[in-house]
């Protein structure tokens, strides 16, 4: 079992908690948390958000069609929905540091503890932003979503007469991520593993298509059905979301 594993299971496990406090009736604020190293940590909301936006765009394309004698429009793809959370209040003198660690996760940098890391383990750390778990209430019918970080902007409102902020105003945009528990139903067979890319397959799209266009050949659609649990691939229908295996996964396959 590798450390990714056992921290994607703790972080549902403590999904799943913190819905269930929330379902009997304990108040639960909204948070961000991050359980992965280097950058493990905990942003807590002390007002809860009084409006939250999310938005997702499909991507569609003319498809030409020589039997129709033109073309149709298809949707090969749906982008990352986002997440848009405003005029958020932190207050209290741990304010400039839940506002610090926000600003550390939206760089690829992995801050102080990252670099320490790195300088142990004689590997470079900074990669991407790491990934997220934005929740307020039960997952399904509460809102339970991985993101990364887009935008964080902060406003000081308040300081003490030391200087030290203890109110601050901000905005919070975020990008949702493939994830095994979302508030969107996902497909529970396949996950999103490092490295794989979620697909909504359009109308008129086959495994073998989806594995023409992503890997050059038609055959790597065994791979595609094996990872996302896909027992007949002739069932699989438009608007279902399929998991693209990455490139090592992809090798596996062909190796046995």
């Amino acid at each position: 079992m590798t450390v990714a594993m056992v921290a994607g299971g703790a972080n549902i496990a403590a999904g799943v908690a913190i819905g269930a406090a929330a379902l009997a009736g304990a108040r639960v604020p909204a948070m961000l948390r991050c359980t992965t190293l280097p950058n493990i940590g905990l942003v807590y909301f002390d007002f809860n958000p009084t409006e939250i936006s999310v938005a997702r765009t499909a991507v569609t394309s003319d498809k030409p069609s020589p039997a129709r004698g033109g073309s149709r429009r298809t949707t090969p793809k749906v982008k990352p929905m986002t997440i848009s959370v405003n005029n958020v209040i932190f207050e209290g003198l741990d304010t400039k540091l839940r506002c610090d660690t926000l600003l550390t996760w939206t760089n690829p940098s992995a801050g102080f503890l990252g670099q320490v890391l790195s300088a142990a383990l004689g590997k470079n750390l900074k990669t991407e932003p790491p990934e997220l778990t934005f929740q307020w209430g039960p997952p399904m019918i509460g809102f339970m979503y991985t993101v990364k970080l887009s935008n964080v902007k902060i406003s000081y409102t308040r300081f003490t007469s030391a200087g030290i902020p203890i109110r601050a105003k901000l905005s919070i945009t975020m990008n949702e991520q493939p994830s095994l528990l979302g508030t969107l139903p996902q497909n529970p067979t396949s996950g999103g593993l490092t490295g794989r890319r979620a697909h909504t397959v359009a109308h008129g799209e086959s495994l073998q298509s989806i594995a023409t266009a992503n890997y050059g050949h038609p055959g790597a659609w065994r791979r595609i059905a094996e990872v996302n649990g896909i027992q007949d691939p002739n069932r699989v229908r438009p608007g279902a979301t399929v998991y693209l295996p990455n490139p090592d996964e992809l090798d596996q396959g062909r190796a046995r």
